[in-house]
């Protein structure tokens, strides 16, 4: 998408851009909507809007997830909450044909001849039509599995072997590991536990000096020793089990899911990872890429000999890219701390990683996997680097944020206007950009790592056996009201009197519709893409100085008033999308991907915003201010001074009652309430270096009550709307915070009148006249009455009371840089744990080390 066709055209300045829609043409039905989880019944929340589509959190992004005690929960969260429950199955030939890696040209054509070999030296026992390495099946077999399946190490290298003598000057480069459970090793610590994986050939040979060596696989009969294996090095993670039954295949899918996604979230240098099932012996081949996850017909790797040495032989000879490696990306050095640091190619030019600001995003299996890095680029400067994995029909961040600016500068009237320049210098700056290529392909999971292939006509498999249903869930009928596809059914209902043939085939069409509405719904292909910054600034979750936190407040809603009035809504305000730069003395807005034109009516499978800094209204998806009655008078539009930094006056604004819900879409007041969660999370999750809590126990019960991350609205709004209890939180916050609860009455009282205004011509109209209230938004944040006391608080990070982390420590706050330098302490590696025991360093040691 390019030039005019990227957004929808504009309107006239300010009077239609910021127009809203009016009711749906079709009247909704009060009985499809489903009901309210807040009380009283005039919240109830209407599932219907513009720029909100519900969607779940991802919940590898969460603390349960990164508190897990063991494996096991890990990976229940990572099967169950991230990962459809039904998934595409692709014939084997097509997997081969388009997803495999491609044989070398010399073995083309023959895989038969490799088979001839294997059978005159004895790798294949002809008379009992089976492998050698394999005499029973796994299932007769005595042995552990770790043993059992050690032939396939036999096999594999008797494949190589074979090929190289059809031609000598193949340079194979991976081998076959039959791991026996031991977990996979990353500087972020692994609790991944293949049995079996592919790793690189030249690892195996000769293994990295600055790391430690790993011993040589088992003989065959024997059980392989625990050993080390880095995640930068593996791929094709694979999962046995002895017997084939259900039980045994739903664990090993389940365990095979976890190491794919450990591979991917270790690794930033991976596209996408293979895997490889088998049970008794039905194999099965797998792929997961940030946007599909897929796997084969099964095929028995005993008697369909053919089909495993052509997989075997595409392993052993791929190339790194074709095994899912990208090759922009490579490994500078090693640092102090065991934290890898990368050369990056953005656009011609290589930046060296510094330190990893955020990747928390990067543990979901599928997403956008963001990741973003402080770099150093070649002329010594110190940038920001964001590396994303972007839906296909998204525009790249350079162009919308180059589109809002020249929304902004049509703002300007006269030569005097300078909304533009006022928005620019506000906003991080984009010096350097790309599509990520491999191999001179605009990498994406497509047409490139999918070659073109359709998923939306594979049909889909559960993932994991579903647990039968008792008798009476079996009379429930297919789709309940609130289903995604309820109205798609009542449609389609089957006219009384037909045959039961019929009544089948048609219900049949509608699961095959429904089916293929969860492949383009999990299946959203994407593209790599990457942005260069050139500010690196502070975010708001690490700035220490509260009187620079209003500072970046300030200057954000400032940079909100000329992005409003140009007709666009942020959707992601949150605090790692605001920063401080220091430098600069400014307070900076980042991180466009989700804004869009308030005209924009696309819908796209996408919630926006982080959910603990998003509108009430935006998490409940539906208008929850349209019942009171106001005398409205129309409020003037006052042009913001730019050059404002202190009031000494507050306006007062009197509370009206909340209203009623109607059909929703996203408006520049919630990117404002964003900015008032903010303040609230700042004050709730810091403490006055000089005068901390006296009561953290309660502090920590109202941390849990209104940051617990679900899409929950009933404890946000009733907080928003009860704002002037808020001065009692003085009771359990820093005494020295009061000022800062009374900013916080003010800001909540203007934007429940702002909400209760606009909304009460619906669903005639939504009032965007008063949209524009960032003039009295700013008072308080500049008032002296306020922010004068809060200039000189040094804020810390709020203690918990256990060493171990609470549900209330945000995704957004375990900094992939302290987990970086905490894992040789946490330590999922228990091999690495020990070794440290038997060497005499101490956990308490290592951790003055990283104070320092």
């Amino acid at each position: 998408m390019q030039g005019s066709e990227d957004f929808p055209e504009k309107g006239q300045v300010i009077e239609t851009r910021l127009r809203t829609p009016g009711p749906p043409e079709v009247p909704v039905n009060p009985a499809s909507q489903p009901p309210s989880d807040l009380h009283p019944s005039s919240f109830r929340v209407q599932p219907n809007s513009f720029h909100t589509p519900a969607s779940k959190i991802k919940a590898a992004v969460s603390s349960a997830f990164r508190t897990a005690s063991n494996v096991e929960d890990r990976r229940n969260i990572i099967v169950n909450l991230d990962i459809p429950k039904m998934i595409p199955e692709i014939p084997l030939q097509d997997y081969v044909d388009y997803i495999m890696p491609p044989l070398p040209d010399s073995l083309k054509g023959n895989v038969d001849n490799v088979l001839k070999i294997l059978e005159s030296d004895g790798t294949i026992d002809v008379s009992n039509d089976r492998w050698s390495a394999f005499p029973v099946d796994p299932a007769h077999a005595s042995a552990h599995e770790s043993v059992v399946f050690q032939g396939l190490t036999a096999i594999f290298n008797a494949v190589v072997a074979s090929a190289k003598r059809i031609d000598s000057s193949l340079n194979q480069t991976f081998g076959l590991i039959v791991n026996g459970n031991v977990p996979m090793y990353s500087d972020r610590g692994a609790s991944s536990r293949p049995d079996a994986f592919n790793k690189l050939f030249k690892r195996i040979q000769e293994p990295q000096a600055t790391l430690p060596r790993c011993k040589e696989p088992a003989e065959q009969g024997q059980k392989p020793k625990n050993q080390q294996h880095h995640v930068y090095d593996l791929a094709n993670p694979q999962q046995f089990k002895l017997r084939d039954g259900q039980n045994d295949a739903d664990d090993d899918f389940a365990k095979l899911i976890y190491d794919m996604e450990q591979v991917l979230a270790r690794d930033p240098c991976r596209r996408f990872t293979f895997g490889t099932t088998i049970e008794n012996r039905t194999t099965r081949l797998w792929f997961l890429s940030r946007a599909s996850l897929l796997r084969t017909t099964a095929f028995d790797f005993i008697k369909d000999r053919h089909k495993l040495v052509h997989f075997f032989l595409s392993i052993a000879f791929s190339s790194l890219t074709d095994m899912g490696w990208d090759s922009t990306m490579t490994l500078c050095q090693v640092d102090d701390f065991g934290r890898r640091q990368y050369n990056i190619e953005v656009n011609g030019q290589l930046y060296t990683t510094v330190e990893v600001l955020s990747d928390s995003s990067a543990d979901s299996p599928l997403g956008r996997a963001t990741r973003v890095w402080q770099v150093k680029g070649s002329d010594g400067g110190i940038r920001v680097l964001k590396d994303v994995w972007l839906e296909s029909d998204r525009l790249e961040e350079h162009k919308i944020w180059e589109a809002i600016l020249a929304d902004a500068k049509a703002l300007n009237g006269n030569e005097e206007d300078n909304h533009h320049e006022e928005l620019e210098k506000r906003m991080l700056k984009p010096m350097a950009y790309c599509r990520v290529c491999v191999d001179n392909q605009a990498d994406d999971t497509g047409t490139v790592m999918l070659s073109g292939y359709d998923l939306s006509s594979a049909p889909l498999v559960d993932l994991i056996t579903p647990k039968a249903p008792s008798a009476e869930a079996q009379s429930v009928a297919m789709s309940m009201p609130a289903d995604k596809d309820s109205t798609i059914h009542s449609t389609n209902a089957i006219p009384d009197g037909l045959d039961q043939k019929y009544e089948h085939s048609h219900r049949t069409q509608r699961e095959n519709l429904a089916q293929r509405r969860v492949v383009e719904h999990y299946h959203h292909h994407r593209y790599h893409y990457r942005i260069v910054f050139e500010q690196c600034a502070t975010t708001i979750y690490d700035e220490r100085s509260l009187d620079n936190v209003f500072r970046a407040l300030v200057e954000v809603v400032k940079a909100l008033y000329v992005l409003h009035l140009a007709g666009w809504v942020h959707r992601d305000i949150s605090g790692g999308n605001i920063y401080w730069f220091a430098d600069g003395q400014m307070g900076l807005l980042g991180d466009f991907e989700y804004a869009t034109r308030l005209t924009d009516r696309r819908r796209h499978n996408v919630r926006t915003g982080t959910p603990f800094f998003m509108a009430a209204e935006t998490i409940g998806n539906g208008y929850l201010f349209t019942s009171a009655k106001l005398n409205l008078e129309k409020k003037s539009r006052a042009k913001i001074d730019f050059n404002l930094t202190r009031k000494n006056t507050v306006t007062k604004i009197t509370v009206p009652a909340v209203g009623s819900t109607l059909p929703f879409s996203y408006n520049p007041l919630h990117d404002l309430e964003s900015i008032w969660w903010i303040i609230v999370y700042v004050l709730y999750f810091n403490d006055d270096q000089c005068s901390p809590s006296q009561d953290s126990m309660c502090r920590q019960n109202k941390m849990n009550e209104l940051f617990h991350g679900r899409l929950d609205v009933t404890n946000r709004l009733l907080f928003l709307r009860d704002s002037g209890r808020l001065p009692d939180a003085k009771k359990y916050l820093s005494p020295s915070f009061t000022p800062a609860l009374k900013l916080l009455v003010q800001l909540a009282e203007l934007l429940t009148s702002a909400y209760e205004r606009s909304e009460k011509s619906y669903p005639m109209k939504i009032d965007d006249q008063y949209f524009i209230i960032h003039d009295d938004f700013l008072e308080p944040l500049l008032s002296e009455e306020y922010v004068g006391p809060l200039s000189t608080i040094t804020l810390v990070h709020v203690k918990e009371s256990s060493k171990k982390r609470t549900n209330t420590t945000p995704p957004e706050m375990e900094r992939a840089t302290k987990r970086s330098r905490t894992s040789a302490t946490n330590d999922l590696n228990g091999a690495n744990s020990r070794q440290r025991k038997r060497n005499g360093r101490s956990t308490k040691k290592r951790s003055s080390l990283r104070k320092s």
